[in-house]
């Protein structure tokens, strides 16, 4: 394994196969990022020993995108399928999302390394809230999403939409 957490390409063959694309994220953890920017992956949504997830920083910089292979390819597909949009615009747009996703080992003990560059960019040090969002989850710096909420304090909300 290189120092980053990601098997060189050669390794793939060897490599868990998609462990992740049953699972559900659902709910909202606090877990701590160390200092070899390591996360360990809520027990609830462990699928096994180990596996592989990409990660992203999206687009605002503000947090970390975390998904299995089955959602990268949906989210592609999604892009693709477009309508109204350019064939050419479309295909880049995938190729931003592919470039953009790093591929990640998940250990026996449900540890995932970070790219640092993503690390910094989205201040995830020490303590992170991890949020589920079904075939993804995000991590946020626990200030940074505590303000984004109260931030959010007025918007409109699914319970004004949905009876739960």
């Amino acid at each position: 394994m290189e120092e980053n957490g990601a098997k060189s390409h050669a390794a793939h063959s060897s490599m868990p196969t998609d462990t992740y694309s049953l699972v559900r994220f659902t709910g909202t953890y606090r877990h701590e990022v160390d200092a070899k920017n390591r996360i360990t992956i809520p027990a609830d949504w462990r699928a096994g020993d180990e596996g592989i997830l990409y990660v992203m920083l999206h687009s605002s910089g503000s947090h970390v995108v975390v998904m299995s292979p089955a959602e990268l390819d949906k989210t592609t597909r999604m892009i693709e399928a477009l309508p109204d949009v350019p064939l050419l615009t479309r295909q880049k747009w995938a190729e931003e999302v592919a470039n953009a996703a790093q591929r990640r080992c998940v250990d026996k003990q449900g540890r995932m390394v970070l790219p640092s560059e993503f690390c910094e960019k989205a201040g995830l040090t020490g303590e992170v809230t991890v949020l589920g969002a079904m075939g993804k989850f995000r991590l946020w710096n626990s200030e940074r999403f505590a303000a984004r909420k109260a931030a959010e304090a007025g918007d409109q909300k699914l319970s004004n939409w949905v009876d739960l």
